[in-house]
């Protein structure tokens, strides 16, 4: 029986080279761009073992990027999970590139997360493990308001 390898996200985006370049220079992801040259139509980054897929689009998304950015509600479009316990640098050195949204901080389910949004609105939350004994801040979870 075949088996499924992975599951990879495909985000739609108004422009392939621009997001391209933010997920190279902000999470460091290698690019394999279509066509070769620009305008491109689409696009697979790879990290290590993570993938994630770009497709152009020709027009705005309803609920786009400034919309997310400030919905506290938003769903997640990428989670990418940091292998040992680097987190706390991975977080340091893409605070420098980009606005982080959300944290570093730790859930209630142990990991360490960040989030931050691409140039499309797309929610990234990146998460792991911090090193033993790591002063981290704890989320706090928001009162819905009845």
């Amino acid at each position: 029986m075949t088996s499924y390898q992975r599951a990879v996200p495909v985000l739609q985006v108004l422009n392939v080279e621009n997001s391209v370049r933010w997920y190279v220079d902000v999470l460091g992801f290698t690019p394999d761009t279509f066509p070769d040259s620009p305008p491109y139509s689409f696009a697979i980054l790879r990290r290590d073992d993570a993938e994630i897929m770009l497709q152009c689009t020709h027009g705005p998304r309803k609920g786009s990027a400034g919309d997310r950015e400030s919905d506290p509600e938003f769903l997640w479009s990428v989670y990418l999970r940091i292998g040992g316990t680097a987190i706390l640098d991975v977080a340091a050195i893409v605070e420098t590139k980009a606005k982080l949204l959300r944290g570093p901080e730790r859930m209630f389910y142990g990991l360490v997360e960040f989030e931050l949004s691409d140039p499309d609105g797309h929610r990234v939350c990146v998460g792991g493990e911090a090193p033993a004994g790591a002063n981290v801040k704890v989320h706090e979870e928001q009162e819905n308001a009845s």
